[in-house]
């Protein structure tokens, strides 16, 4: 009896999807624009580097933002200002060189958990904290995008082919080099 319910139920569902007519998928505009393509000079490890590097700043500098408020030692809000600042700087040469590239500009990492980024939550909790609290956190949050930044601008310089992100991948590994020292 069970499997009559079942074929019964089966056959009632497929007989009402082919009692209606299926809308048709509607037809491309025409003035709809057609899709770049990438620029050949930049290979798929540029990509996913201008890709990955362009929110991984974004986001870092979202959280700096928060120091001057959240902060209670003069330190950690100078680190935070410099690093602003350099980072600044470095997400419009990322950007001009994701431009030129033709990539898109939507962020493919957007709410993943990965090395060397927050996520929302975490995002939202640091924000929320104040003094001692919070200096610790955004230090180790420094750390932890430093280092990672670090480790993927070495795998383009390696593996990178386009020359514009293999001089801008030298120069942050160097600069990445100099901010960790600098953490003490």
């Amino acid at each position: 009896m069970r499997q009559f319910l079942l074929l019964a139920l089966v056959a009632g569902v497929l007989g009402g999807c082919g009692a209606q007519p299926q809308p048709q998928p509607p037809a491309p505009a025409a003035s709809v624009a057609p899709v770049a393509s990438v620029d050949p000079a930049f290979n798929p490890t540029d990509a996913a580097w201008l890709g990955l590097m362009i929110p991984m700043d974004e986001q870092f500098l979202k959280i700096l933002a928060f120091a001057p408020a959240n902060s209670a030692d003069p330190a950690v809000r100078r680190l935070a200002a410099n690093l602003t600042v350099s980072h600044q700087a470095e997400l419009k040469q990322l950007i001009a060189l994701r431009d030129r590239a033709h990539l898109p500009t939507e962020n493919a990492h957007f709410g993943h958990d990965m090395p060397g980024m927050m996520t929302e939550d975490e995002v939202a909790a640091l924000q929320k904290l104040r003094g001692p609290a919070f200096d610790k956190v955004l230090r180790r949050e420094v750390k932890d995008h430093l280092d990672q930044s670090a480790l993927v601008t070495r795998s383009v310089k390696a593996a990178g082919q386009e020359a514009g992100v293999k001089q801008l991948a030298t120069t942050i590994e160097k600069t990445r080099a100099a901010q960790a020292a600098g953490l003490g």
